[in-house]
């Protein structure tokens, strides 16, 4: 039971790739699959948290691994949407270069003791990212499984607008403020 915390993030992390492929594929059957797959890794996310408190089962590897999760889905969820030309690959580029580069930055720190925990602005990006990925995810889905009730070039117009761009432009933003943050952490440890 101890473990179900842990085991959360990793079906996840397993699922990201598998998303990512039914995102691209050009089979629309696998394109509406897409977002309830995302949608199951969305929810393990909020759960393997609150699992891991209530059975007290908060571990040092559950910090580390469950942010780590949330990065693959993410990622899986950016990449797809470069490979949609929905995303600039610039700026997904850069958020992928965050979250290995925060990765990175939180092994040294665990590995002396002195693990650096998820910021509240990383919780809130990480928020931030599942909130844009899921509307994008909705319009892309309801073109793709054709809902009637929703003009097509509606959602086409939504999905590639300025607003799409400005706020991945706000997620790139907010990406690189947590950066700086992880960045003064580290030099608090030494």
């Amino acid at each position: 039971m101890k473990q179900l915390p842990n085991i959360l993030s990793l079906i996840r992390l397993i699922i990201s790739p598998v998303f990512f492929i039914l995102l691209i594929s050009e089979n629309r059957d696998f394109n509406c699959i897409a977002l309830p797959v995302f949608f199951i890794g969305a929810v393990t996310d909020y759960f393997d948290g609150w699992l891991a408190r209530k059975i007290k089962a908060v571990s040092k590897f559950g910090k580390f691994f469950d942010p780590l999760a949330d990065k693959f889905l993410t990622g899986f969820a950016f990449l797809g949407f470069v490979k949609l030309s929905i995303a600039p690959l610039w700026m997904v580029l850069i958020i992928i270069f965050r979250d290995v580069l925060t990765t990175t930055m939180r092994i040294y720190p665990s590995s002396m003791s002195k693990p650096i925990d998820t910021s509240k602005t990383s919780k809130i990006k990480t928020f931030i990212q599942m909130v844009f990925i899921s509307i994008i995810l909705v319009a892309f889905t309801l073109i793709k499984c054709n809902f009637s009730f929703i003009r097509q070039e509606n959602l086409i117009n939504f999905i590639y607008s300025d607003f799409t761009y400005y706020f991945l432009l706000l997620i790139v933003i907010l990406t690189l403020w947590t950066l700086y943050e992880y960045s003064k952490n580290l030099k608090i440890l030494k």
